[in-house]
C-alpha cells in the first residue's frame, strides 16, 4: 500500500519540538542507512564501519545519560505510534532486527526500520559498541577521524550532542542519518529517507530523535 507523507504534519511536529532542540541516530561505527525510494531501508552503509576496540578520548560528555537499555529487546517502541502516523506510516509495519537473529544487530545493536515506497525510517542502538568499549559519540567521532566516515556536522537535541553522518552525505537527496550521544558509552541513531521531498529528512530524523529522547 503505498502511503501519502503528510508534510504539514512533519512541519508541524518540528516547530513543536524546535524549543528542545533538534536530534537524532543509530548503529555501530556507522549508521543503519534508511530506504531510497523503493529500496529497504535496512541498506548497511553506516552499519558497516564498526567500531574498533579501545576507549576512544571523550570529546562529547553527558551530564544526564539516559537509559536505553528497557528497549534493546523492543526496538520497534523506540518510536511512538503518533510519530509514525503522522508520516502515514502504520506503526505495526516495523521490522525488529535483534543481536540473536541478525548479523548486523549481534554486530552493532538492534534496530528496527519501517520501509515504505516514498518514507523511509530506521532507528537503532549501538549496544554493540558499548560492549567493545567504544559506545557513545566519542565512538562514532572515533570512526569518523579515522577516515571511516564521509562527513561529521555536530548538532544538539534537547541538550545531548549528536552529529550528521554518514559514509556519503546524501541529505539533498532526501536521506538524513543522526547518531546521539545519549550517555558516555551509549548512542541510537535515527534515520529517515524521504526521496519525494528530500529538505523534509532531516526535519523527520529529528523529530524521531525527540520523540526517543521524550
Amino acid at each position: 500500500m503505498r502511503h501519502t507523507i503528510n508534510r504539514s504534519a512533519i512541519l508541524t511536529g518540528i516547530d513543536m519540538w524546535s524549543f528542545v532542540c533538534r536530534l537524532a541516530t543509530f548503529v555501530s561505527g556507522t549508521l543503519l542507512v534508511g530506504a531510497c525510494g523503493a529500496e529497504t531501508v535496512t541498506s548497511p552503509d553506516l552499519m558497516q564501519a564498526s567500531a574498533s576496540t579501545g576507549r576512544p578520548d571523550q570529546r562529547y560528555a553527558v551530564d544526564s545519560p539516559l537509559d536505553i537499555t528497557p528497549f534493546i529487546s523492543r526496538s520497534c517502541d523506540l518510536l511512538s505510534d503518533e510519530v509514525l502516523i503522522s508520516v502515514g506510516i502504520p506503526p505495526e509495519s516495523g521490522q525488529a532486527k535483534l543481536p540473536d537473529r541478525d548479523a548486523v544487530a549481534e554486530h552493532v545493536g538492534p534496530y528496527c526500520s519501517w520501509p515504505d515506497i516514498d518514507v523511509g525510517l530506521s532507528v537503532g542502538i549501538q549496544s554493540g559498541n558499548t560492549q567493545r568499549g567504544m559506545g557513545g559519540l566519542d565512538g562514532f567521532y572515533s570512526i569518523y577521524e579515522q577516515g571511516r566516515l564521509g562527513f561529521w556536522e555536530e548538532f544538539s537535541v534537547a541538550g545531548y550532542s549528536a552529529a550528521y553522518t554518514a559514509l556519503k552525505d546524501r541529505r539533498a537527496e532526501g536521506r538524513c542519518e543522526l547518531a546521539v550521544g545519549i550517555a558516555t558509552d551509549m548512542s541510537f541513531t535515527s534515520i529517515a529517507d524521504v526521496s519525494e521531498y528530500p529538505g523534509m529528512a532531516c526535519q523527520l530524523a529529528n523529530k524521531m530523535a525527540v520523540d526517543i529522547i521524550h
